[in-house]
């Protein structure tokens, strides 16, 4: 019997090896790699809460049910002035102006002839009466005075005045005070309009409430303190001069007194959680709040016995619940990303969904279940 050899070729072998393993990896990636994954995200709304919270000096832990927060209050009284220039005029020379006011303390009338000189104690700077002056026993008496010499050195704070042809004795008897800076010593040919005096008055009062805040800060050791529980009285205002005056600079001056609540931030928003928290309905849940939509307003306040009614405004984001059943995968296998999308879209608690299909050349969703993943995430 004669047997017959069959030759192979080596690279015929190799070659079939080949198309063997890339059959078998086609397999695999074909039936086991293919995955889908779906992220589910819940329908959100957003609700503002607005509620009263009281502030009180008379307790001292915080009460979660009748919404009451113990506050320490805190006072400040302080004097703010600032000096402004009268700008885009040509500085000029001329008689500084002012007035003063004679108190004569003796049983007779005291007379001056126009033109008499009065003598500024601070400075030594002499100023002349425009008119006659009498000056009633036992009463007193506001004249004008201009100075004697032209220029800025007539421009004198407010302070004491003498006589100066009065004796030592006479002029403690009949003293005089200026309440108010002369001006006019030196002057602009620009006029200082009514804006300009309402926006200086305006940034000394900004000032005022700034040095308020700092103080009242320092007053409490630094604890924070809430520029919307601070209240700022003006107690007066005034300004140096007068609209159309030329005066090269003015002053404005403001008196106020400046009361705060101090209360912790943290407790406040931590009673307005709670309240958004107890306004979930039963087919969602809270999910967080906006510290950026977070307000506050003094309602009504009684400083003398130390209580607050304050408004607070609080929004809260709610995210509907996603039961189990509407995350099968059951109808999935075979559905293309759109059509996944939609599928779930269909549920009034749906609000966005996530497809990821892999590897890249897979289009639709794997027939096997167990290759479908669906969670559910918080809304994006």
């Amino acid at each position: 019997m004669t047997s017959v050899r069959v030759s192979v070729p080596g690279n015929s072998i190799f070659l079939v090896l080949l198309l063997l393993v890339g059959g078998f990896v086609f397999f695999i990636v074909t039936t086991l790699f293919p995955r889908a994954s779906i992220v589910v995200h819940p329908k959100t709304s957003e609700r503002k809460l607005t509620k009263d919270i009281i502030l009180s000096g008379k307790t001292t832990t915080p009460d979660y049910v009748r919404f009451t927060l113990p506050a320490t209050i805190l006072e400040e009284s302080l004097e703010v002035s600032a000096v402004f220039e009268n700008a885009g005029g040509t500085p000029t020379q001329d008689f500084s102006r002012g007035s003063i006011t004679f108190t004569n303390t003796q049983d007779q009338e005291q007379r001056l002839l126009p033109k008499t000189q009065m003598r500024h104690v601070d400075s030594n700077i002499i100023f002349l009466t425009d008119t006659p002056v009498a000056i009633p026993a036992n009463g007193n008496i506001t004249v004008s005075v201009t100075a004697k010499e032209k220029g800025p050195t007539g421009d004198i704070s407010p302070g004491k005045f003498v006589i100066e042809k009065f004796s030592k004795g006479l002029q403690e008897a009949v003293p005089a005070q200026s309440e108010t800076a002369f001006s006019g010593g030196e002057s602009s040919d620009s006029e200082i309009s009514q804006d300009a005096i309402n926006a200086a008055q305006k940034k000394v009062l900004e000032q005022a409430k700034s040095d308020a805040l700092a103080k009242l800060t320092s007053k409490a050791g630094g604890a924070s303190i809430r520029p919307d529980l601070m209240h700022v009285e003006v107690l007066s205002q005034h300004v140096s001069v007068s609209q159309g005056s030329r005066a090269l600079t003015y002053t404005a001056q403001a008196n106020v007194k400046a009361r705060a609540f101090v209360v912790s931030t943290h407790d406040i928003i931590s009673l307005m959680t709670l309240a958004l928290r107890g306004r979930t309905a039963l087919d969602e849940e809270f999910l967080l709040y906006d510290a950026s939509s977070f307000t506050l307003e003094i309602a009504q306040a009684d400083w003398v016995s130390g209580q607050a009614r304050v408004s607070a405004s609080l929004t809260g984001t709610y995210a509907k619940k996603i039961g189990s059943g509407e995350l099968t995968a059951d109808n999935l296998p075979g559905l293309s990303e759109k059509e996944i999308i939609e599928h779930f879209a269909a549920s009034p608690n749906v609000g966005s969904v996530d497809v990821h299909l892999s590897p890249f050349w897979v289009k639709s969703a794997p027939s096997k279940k167990n290759q479908i993943d669906v969670r559910v995430e918080s809304a994006k």
